[in-house]
């Protein structure tokens, strides 16, 4: 037994050698290692537990409520390897491209399983961008913020518990800010126009990318978005005609009072107590203030990165259908401010367990909720629901007070 401790201690010793007297690459190399293996350790408890059983199994009625996205997923890739034509042979309310990028999980099993390896790599994907073009700017600040990312319970329960795409979303939603942090500003409106062409979060980086570029350069971004947008959109518009329209219409819908039957924001909280907020007031908040935020963005000439959380946040204030899962897309961002405020990433971390647990009072398809919601009750999920929203709103108002920070300017100074 000694000899056992002695060997370890040594191996302990030159693994403490190897990190400290190494450069940034083996440091790096020994995060993502870490996170591998936490990940895979993770993925086999699920299989462990009844709980996660359906990740070794085709779906059976308890995968439907444990991962209720999941049918949807298999529908449309299965369509897709058939030859099925999206939105004319079969219904999608999410744009194209995230039905194809979801087809390795069908060519690999198409099982809860499949998609929980495929979102885990997308989430090291972006883990990898957030690095690579991180440490052209600052080694230090990105490991830090890879390993925030990484290692952050939104991130691992996203891609492995919950099993959603939002871990894709997080990619593009990552890879745009980086763009213009590096001074790349129309590559980073051709992939915020792809990303919301994968899923419609994306979108609100467009204007973000335009207003960082002289005239000259918005006018050829604005080229390449059209260029993008018809090739993706005229085939399926051509084929699938009027039923390829309905998936904008989906999210039209959803900021107003159909977006009320289910989510986890104050809005459905109140909803569900009775009391209904009008879905036209919701929408033109969503509205102004989003338009808003891309006035302070332009007139106080604010980074990118706080600039791409002040984008979204009306999205989290004002949209009412609202899952925690959706807090991986600020994340993404969140964490390239570890060393610049790093107390940004532990409350928006705070404001996800919050709304997690509001899930916690709500019924899903019939299924009844695992706490009581009616009485007194409800100022429980309600208190819950307010409270993860003024984090958010009090994240926002933070950044503004920031001062400048410089690596987050890109080389011409936008």
């Amino acid at each position: 037994m000694d000899g056992i401790g002695v060997d370890m201690k040594a191996a302990i010793q030159r693994i403490q050698k190897w990190l400290g007297d190494g450069t940034a690459y083996r440091r790096a190399v020994a995060l993502f290692a870490f996170a591998l293996l936490f990940y895979a350790l993770l993925m086999l408890a699920m299989m462990s537990t009844d709980f996660g059983a359906a990740f070794v199994h085709d779906l059976s009625d308890e995968a439907v409520q444990t991962h209720p996205d999941i049918p949807f997923y298999q529908e449309r890739t299965e369509g897709i390897l058939d030859g099925q034509i999206p939105y004319l042979d079969f219904y999608s309310e999410s744009p194209p491209l995230i039905m194809y990028l979801m087809l390795p999980a069908a060519l690999i099993g198409n099982t809860v399983a499949a998609y929980a390896v495929l979102f885990t790599a997308y989430v090291f994907l972006t883990a990898v961008v957030i690095y690579a073009l991180l440490r052209q700017k600052d080694e230090k600040v990105a490991l830090l913020a890879t390993g925030f990312f990484l290692l952050n319970p939104i991130t691992w329960a996203t891609a492995v518990i919950f099993v959603q795409d939002e871990t894709v979303v997080a990619l593009f939603y990552a890879l745009p800010v980086l763009l213009l942090i590096l001074g790349r500003a129309q590559g980073a409106t051709l992939v915020a126009t792809l990303g919301a062409l994968t899923k419609i979060f994306s979108v609100v980086l467009v204007p973000l990318a335009l207003i960082k570029q002289s005239a000259e350069d918005m006018k050829r971004s604005i080229i390449y978005l059209a260029v993008a947008g018809v090739a993706v959109t005229l085939p399926l518009l051509i084929l699938a005609g009027e039923r390829f329209l309905r998936f904008p219409s989906y999210y039209l819908r959803q900021t107003g009072e159909e977006g009320l039957q289910e989510g986890i924001s104050v809005w459905v909280v109140l909803y569900d107590s009775g009391i209904t907020f009008p879905g036209f007031i919701l929408q033109a908040l969503f509205v102004f203030g989003t338009l808003y935020c891309l006035y302070i963005i332009w007139k106080r000439d604010i980074d990118s990165v706080r600039g791409a959380y002040l984008m979204i946040l009306p999205f989290f204030l004002f949209f009412p259908k609202i899952y925690a899962c959706y807090y991986i897309i600020p994340l993404a961002v969140i964490c390239i401010l570890a060393t610049a405020d790093m107390r940004q990433g532990w409350l928006l971390t705070a404001a996800a367990f919050l709304a997690f647990f509001v899930q916690f009072f709500q019924s899903y398809d019939g299924v009844p909720s695992l706490l009581p919601s009616d009485g007194l009750w409800a100022l429980i999920p309600f208190a819950l629901a307010l409270s993860w929203q003024l984090i958010m709103l009090h994240m926002g108002l933070r950044m503004l007070r920031m001062g400048e920070v410089p690596l987050f300017r890109s080389p011409d100074g936008r």
